[in-house]
């Protein structure tokens, strides 16, 4: 097998031999925490689901990467004028501790360490929470407290099976150099490559050209190969006028609108981000050496946004090399053939 890693997000009945057709080895799947009552307690049905999951998609020949339970996530509602405002749930069980304490760390690191031994030979590689420089996905905990979570979760793993590939992603923002500027720095680091999500023309201004630079930065700071745990350009939804972008920067979510902030080259169609495909996969070769390899977000359309809960919004929703009813849409064939390329 090929050690350059190519994977994608898949719904659990998505059509194997597409994703073996397109290219993709990997599979990336998350995982909710464990345990109901206490660290090494009773296991939750939601776990013992997700482990099912992990074993059937090895069972297809798929290699996993396995994301920790998040601790929260934010998603919008609209209040009585219609105003969209977020609302955090905490996604770990109150007996873990207040978040951010060592009681909390110290959970989350023994959870990492059953993972690894539950799941040994099934998940070969982790990705520690998700995205800790967004409010969205980090909540109530800071940066600091973030550090010390993705390093004993990844002294969690390790104690357990060294041969796991372990580190955590960013969601690509500026307080992301604080994440890696102090993580690699810090002597317990053991993280063995330097995870980055990033959505150019979607969620960030700018083109998929741009990923060559951004690759080499990201090497050059942190001195291990970078994986791109989430890329992609979403194929339908308009770009918001000047007053709603606007107010997107004072604080209202892009499902308040359905519209991006950000578009590129001739909008947000399947036809552009065929071609946003096939430039990124050219910037991913330039970079080979530097490059451990990528996740593309994600593998087909969504019913509904999972921010906002709705069905005709974009933000969510048409992410997909492959539309709602598994049909390949034309990133699919550009995807397929810069792959090819990738591993000649």
């Amino acid at each position: 097998m090929n050690d350059f890693i190519i994977g994608t997000s898949a719904l659990d009945d998505a059509n194997s031999q597409l994703l073996k057709e397109a290219g993709i080895g990997w599979i990336r799947v998350g995982f909710p925490f464990p345990f109901s009552d206490r660290i090494g307690g009773s296991l939750t049905s939601e776990y013992l689901d997700a482990k099912v999951a992990v074993q059937a998609w090895a069972a297809r020949g798929f290699r996993l990467m396995g994301v920790t339970s998040i601790v929260g996530l934010g998603t919008y509602a609209r209040d009585a004028e219609g105003q969209m405002h977020m609302t955090w749930k905490d996604f770990l069980p109150a007996w873990v501790g207040a978040v951010g304490s060592d009681e909390y760390l110290r959970n989350y690191q023994d959870m990492c360490a059953f993972l690894a031994q539950d799941l040994r030979g099934v998940v070969q590689m982790w990705q520690i929470a998700n995205e800790l420089d967004i409010p969205q996905f980090s909540g109530p905990l800071n940066l600091k407290k973030s550090c010390d979570l993705v390093l004993l979760g990844a002294q969690g793993f390790k104690s357990v099976d060294p041969a796991l590939i372990v580190s955590t992603n960013t969601g690509g923002s500026p307080p992301a150099y604080y994440l890696y500027g102090r993580l690699f720095a810090d002597p317990r680091c053991c993280l063995d490559y330097c995870g980055v999500d990033q959505y150019y023309g979607s969620w960030q201004d700018g083109s998929p050209d741009r990923w060559a630079a951004r690759i080499t930065e990201l090497y050059d700071i942190t001195g291990v190969k970078v994986l791109v745990n989430e890329w992609g350009f979403s194929s339908a939804g308009e770009a918001m006028t000047p007053d709603e972008y606007r107010a997107v920067q004072l604080g209202a979510p892009s499902c308040q609108f359905k519209k991006w902030m950000y578009t590129w080259g001739k909008g947000h169609t399947p036809e552009s981000q065929a071609e946003y495909v096939r430039i990124a996969l050219e910037s991913f070769l330039s970079q080979r050496e530097k490059l451990l390899g990528f996740f593309f977000y994600r593998w087909e359309d969504q019913e509904s946004c999972w921010q906002c809960g709705s069905p005709d919004c974009p933000i969510e929703t048409a992410w997909g090399l492959v539309d709602k009813r598994s049909h390949p849409k034309p990133s699919f064939h550009t995807f397929q053939d810069g792959v090819k390329h990738l591993l000649e």
